[in-house]
C-alpha cells in the first residue's frame, strides 16, 4: 500500500525493488525500475525488478530531482527531470532524452543503464538484493520555466506542477480556476516580470498556467530577458514550438514538407511566427535561405509528447524529424501575406518589366522561376 510522504527534506517519492540474475545494465540512453518480477537478458536497461512505490509526495512529482539508487552499501544518484504524467502502479522509466510517455518517471537523465557504477551492477544482479529508490527535489539545478496549457482532465497533472512551483501565473479565469483556491497565484495582467525574472536567475521554478490561449506574453518576456529551461505541457508539438514567441504574431502552420515550399512560405510570411516539419539534417540549409534576421526555436518530433522546446540549434537529434519555429526578434508588424495577383497587376499597371516582376518574386518569395513567369506572363495577357 502506498503511503503519502509528510516529512521535510524534499523527499517526493520512495520504491523498492529487488536484484535480478539477468540484469545487464548496458543500455546507454534510459534505465528502468521493472514492475514485473521477471524479465530475460534483452531488457539491458533494467536495473531493478518488482518495483513497488512506497511513498509518494501528494499530489505528484515535476521539477528537476535526484534519484538515488541504493543496494547495501552501494548507492549511484540520477539527476533529472521527473514527469508529472507518470503514476504509481506502472514501470519507472528515466531517460536522457526529453521523450515523456505514460511509464517515464523522469527524463534529460545525466546518466543511463550502462553508465552506473559496475560495483553497484554487480550486486544488482543477486536476486536476493533489496534496492532503495529515493527521489527528492534538486535544489542544486534550475528549476526552470513551464507554460502548461490545462484542461479539467488534466487535473493531477496540473496539481503535480503546481505544487512543484515557486511561483504560479495564470492567465485567464479558466485557469485560475483549474488551478484552485489553495495556493496563492499571480495574475498574468499584473505580473511583475521583473521579480519572475529574478527568481529563475536563482533557480526558483515558474509556473504559467492558460486555459484559453496556446501562448503568453509573460512566458514570451521571461524568454527574451535569459536562457532558462524552459517546458510546454498540454500543447501539441506544433503550437508547443510557436509557445516561445510573443503572442502579438500570428502563427502560420506549413503542410508541406518539400525544402522549396518551406522556404517559400517562411519568406512570404516575414513578420509571422512560420511552424514546419523537417528533417533535422535538413534544417541548417532552411534556415540559411529562409531565416533572415529571425529568432529560431526547434523542437523533436514524434508521436510522443516533447515537452522540452530547443531555443536555437543546439543537440539536434540526427536521423529525426524536428517541428521548427523562425519568427520576429522583438515586436512586428502584420504579417506580410499580400494578395499576390492584385500587386503583379499594380506593378505591371505601372510599366515595371515582367522580368523584374518575375525577378523579384524568385528571389523575396520564394517563388519558383517556372511560377513566377507563368503567374507574371498570364496576368499580363489578361490586360
Amino acid at each position: 500500500m502506498t503511503a503519502m510522504l509528510d516529512e521535510p527534506g524534499g523527499v517526493l517519492l520512495r520504491m523498492k525493488c529487488r536484484g535480478h540474475a539477468d540484469i545487464r545494465a548496458t543500455h546507454g540512453k534510459t534505465l528502468e525500475f521493472a514492475a514485473d518480477a521477471e524479465i530475460t537478458q534483452r531488457a539491458t536497461c533494467v536495473v531493478g525488478v518488482a518495483a513497488e512505490v512506497r511513498e509518494l509526495a501528494a499530489p505528484g512529482i515535476a521539477g528537476p530531482v535526484r534519484i538515488t539508487i541504493s543496494a547495501g552499501e552501494r548507492s549511484a544518484t540520477v539527476r533529472a527531470v521527473a514527469n508529472s504524467l507518470w503514476r504509481p502502479g506502472s514501470t519507472a522509466v528515466v531517460r536522457r532524452s526529453s521523450e515523456r510517455l505514460l511509464n517515464t518517471l523522469a527524463t534529460d537523465a545525466d546518466l543511463a543503464a550502462s553508465s552506473l557504477p559496475r560495483e553497484l551492477l554487480e550486486v544488482l544482479r543477486d536476486p536476493g538484493t533489496e534496492v532503495d529508490i529515493t527521489v527528492e527535489r534538486d535544489l542544486d539545478v534550475a528549476g526552470g520555466l513551464v507554460l502548461f496549457h490545462a484542461r479539467e482532465s488534466d487535473a493531477p497533472r496540473l496539481a503535480a506542477e503546481v505544487a512543484s512551483a515557486d511561483f504560479v501565473v495564470v492567465e485567464d479565469q479558466q485557469a485560475r480556476a483549474l488551478v484552485g483556491a489553495a495556493r496563492p497565484v499571480v495574475d498574468a495582467r499584473k505580473a511583475d516580470l521583473g521579480r519572475l525574472g529574478g527568481a529563475l536567475e536563482r533557480g526558483e521554478r515558474v509556473l504559467v498556467v492558460t486555459a484559453v490561449s496556446a501562448r503568453s506574453d509573460v512566458v514570451a518576456g521571461l524568454l527574451a530577458g535569459s536562457a532558462v529551461p524552459f517546458e510546454v505541457l498540454g500543447l501539441p508539438p506544433q503550437l508547443a514550438v510557436a509557445a516561445t514567441t510573443s503572442t502579438r504574431n500570428p502563427v502560420v502552420l506549413v503542410d508541406d514538407t518539400n525544402r522549396r515550399g518551406i522556404v517559400k512560405t517562411v519568406r512570404r510570411h516575414a513578420n509571422a511566427a512560420v511552424v514546419f516539419r523537417c528533417a533535422a539534417d535538413q534544417l541548417p540549409g532552411i534556415l540559411a535561405e529562409a531565416r533572415g534576421e529571425r529568432g529560431v526555436a526547434t523542437l523533436v518530433a514524434g508521436t510522443s509528447v516533447a515537452e522540452r522546446p530547443r531555443l536555437g540549434l543546439s543537440e539536434l537529434p540526427s536521423g529525426a524529424d524536428v517541428f521548427c519555429c523562425i519568427a520576429p526578434v522583438g515586436d512586428a508588424g502584420a504579417d506580410t501575406e499580400v494578395d499576390a495577383s492584385g500587386l503583379i497587376r499594380a506593378l505591371l499597371d505601372q510599366g515595371v518589366p515582367q522580368k523584374t516582376i518575375s525577378r523579384a518574386l524568385i528571389d523575396s518569395a520564394g517563388w519558383s522561376r517556372r511560377q513566377a513567369y507563368e503567374v507574371v506572363l498570364g496576368l499580363s495577357n489578361d490586360e
